[in-house]
């Protein structure tokens, strides 16, 4: 697996919680066609853009990750705090 950085990727969430994920560029084009089409092909997956439930920043599904770990964000300064932890800000 390549440990390149790539920036701006965003997530298709898909209704049966599969993931695909791309760069912005490349999504934006898909954008056009999923307002027009009932179905459409993402890189050899026929979709049904019915079946799309949100597309997200990476950044989105992080903090989600970090939610469901029980990890809180402080609201005075930008910073996540384990469970149980008392903010100091």
């Amino acid at each position: 697996m390549s440990k390149e950085i790539s920036r701006d990727l965003m997530c298709v969430s898909m209704r049966e919680g599969v993931e695909l994920w791309f760069e912005k560029e490349k999504l934006e084009a898909l954008l056009d066609l999923m307002e027009k089409r009932r179905f459409i092909n993402i890189e050899g997956r026929i979709i049904n853009t019915a079946d799309i439930s949100g597309i997200y920043k990476a950044e989105d599904l992080e903090d989600r990750t970090r939610r469901k770990n029980g990890m809180w964000k402080c609201q005075k300064v930008d910073w996540w705090h384990n469970r149980g932890e008392i903010c100091g800000h």
